[in-house]
């Protein structure tokens, strides 16, 4: 339950961030290293194969994430990140995400 706890608001620290030496940066790689090394060991979802409520909980916060930074620090998740990346890409492409996402401006505004 504890995976991918800290990403949000380290994520939210460095969206606030103005100052680029601050390693708020870092400590939201950080974050999602962990989450990599936790993917590749035990994925494609947090549970293995199946989806579980951490990563419902989780995908929302990684579209905020993707759209908010990509916005206004034109940052994205690291290629490195593959595992990441490719959990992004199949939380964003459920179905039930689909329907119920706030649509990017929306995501921006409220940011």
């Amino acid at each position: 339950a504890s995976v991918g706890s800290k990403i949000f608001p380290t994520f939210v620290s460095f969206l606030k961030s103005k100052d680029s030496s601050d390693s708020t940066e870092q400590a939201l790689l950080d974050e999602l290293k962990a989450l990599e090394e936790h993917l590749k060991a035990h994925g494609p979802y947090i549970n293995g194969q199946n989806v579980c409520s951490v990563d419902m909980s989780l995908a929302p916060k990684l579209y905020h994430l993707e759209v908010a930074l990509g916005h206004f620090k034109k940052w994205s998740v690291p290629e490195s990140l593959s595992h990441v990346r490719n959990y992004m890409k199949l939380l964003f492409e459920r179905e039930s995400f689909q329907k119920t996402k706030a649509e990017e401006k929306y995501v921006i505004a409220g940011w």
